[in-house]
């Protein structure tokens, strides 16, 4: 539980300097006068080298277990989330932003590896699910701590705080995982050489990664935005964005945990029906966003977004865990990610650009992320539970 407990704090960390990021915007926007089109570069800079570096995790965890990876992407995440607090133009900001990405890209795929070699498969998706519910708890906090913060401290304050908490973390997951060494380095001396070409030529996996890529669009886009949307349009100050921020999170949060229990209870065989309601529901909720007038119902609007998301996000991340072999976990999961990463990065900047061109007005920037919602509902209407069970046949074989 301990191990378990470490990789909940650091998930909870790494999310919270994204939605930071996304709350600070708005202050580091007015004092380096940045117009919508740099400040959608500079939210997209993070997922461009995180995707990147999904591909690398994965086959290094796979390759050496997961130890050392976990705790050197944490360490190095922690260096840049301060390093972001001393930029002094927005070229500096972005490459520290790009560098950000580059620390962190590597844990999610080894933090599914380090669930592989802790627990059952009957119990994955549960473990799984707690793991990535930090998005929502993460968003929570940072929205909360910079919210509270900026007035006391200012925006470079608030990512000094999280760099440290970064690095207690890292020493906390770091004597959390030493017991379980040995065992690490035995399984990964038996492990045979992953078979990329095998993995590429699995439509599961291209399935997983195509959903993840425009469900991660919807997603991060929405994230990203949220609070210039709430401010710009809606007129909420600073502060009341922080509050508005972290209830549907933790709404969220609940709601990730209870989907991964379904998961493991009854989704066997209702994989694409969690994802494809998941889809559908997030653009009904989405559309619902944009024509509402009051913003309680923005609020609950978005909320009921975040609870139907967690039906793709929690079923996608289980999918390696539960029809993969356990020498692929980590290159499968990445893989997915870097999909879903691309989708990310793609995201912020279009945004960007969409109310940049249409004079601060979002819808145009909202109907790309409704159309996206559609497309990864009408990809998931292609997954075939029934067929996956031989995707670890196919793979074991070509060993």
């Amino acid at each position: 539980m301990a191990c378990l407990s470490g990789l909940f704090l650091a998930w909870a960390v790494g999310y919270a300097d994204r939605i930071l990021m996304s709350v600070a915007i708005i202050p580091i926007s007015h004092e380096l006068a940045l117009d919508p089109r740099q400040a959608g570069m500079l939210l997209s800079a993070f997922y461009v080298s995180y995707a990147l570096m999904q591909l690398a995790g994965g086959w290094l965890s796979d390759r050496y277990g997961s130890r050392i990876v976990v705790v050197l992407c944490i360490v190095m995440w922690s260096v840049f989330t301060s390093a972001t607090s001393l930029a002094w133009s927005f070229a500096s900001l972005l490459a520290i932003r790009f560098m950000f990405g580059v620390g962190e890209g590597s844990f999610p795929p080894a933090s599914s590896v380090t669930i592989a070699e802790v627990f059952p498969k009957p119990e994955r998706a549960r473990a799984k699910s707690f793991l990535i519910s930090t998005v929502f708890l993460g968003n929570a906090a940072g929205a909360g701590l910079i919210g509270a913060t900026v007035a006391w401290l200012g925006w470079r304050g608030s990512f000094h705080i999280l760099s440290a908490a970064g690095f207690a973390v890292a020493l906390v997951l770091w004597f959390a995982l030493r017991g379980g060494i040995t065992a690490q380095r035995e399984r990964a001396a038996s492990r045979p050489r992953q078979m990329w070409g095998s993995l590429l030529r699995t439509s599961m996996a291209w399935k997983l990664t195509a959903i993840w890529s425009f469900t991660s669009l919807l997603y991060i886009g929405v994230q990203s935005w949220m609070p210039s949307y709430l401010m710009q349009t809606w007129g909420v100050d600073l502060k009341q964005v922080g509050l508005a921020t972290m209830l549907p999170n933790l709404i969220a949060f609940a709601g990730t945990n209870v989907v991964g229990l379904l998961l493991d209870k009854h989704g066997k065989g209702r994989e694409r029906l969690f994802m494809v309601l998941g889809a559908l529901f997030s653009a009904v909720f989405l559309a619902l966003m944009m024509i509402t007038a009051s913003i309680y119902l923005l609020l609950m609007y978005w909320t009921l977004l975040l609870l139907a998301f967690n039906f793709v996000y929690a079923t996608v991340f289980a999918a390696p865990l539960r029809h993969f072999p356990e020498h692929l976990i980590g290159s499968a999961t990445g893989l997915m990610n870097f999909g879903g990463q691309i989708g990310g990065s793609v995201a912020p900047v279009a945004m960007g650009a969409l109310i940049a061109a249409t004079g601060g007005s979002y819808l145009a920037a909202f109907c790309l992320l409704l159309a996206s919602a559609v497309t990864s509902a009408v990809i998931a209407t292609g997954w075939r539970p029934d067929g996956d069970s031989a995707v670890a046949v196919q793979l074991a074989a070509a060993k």
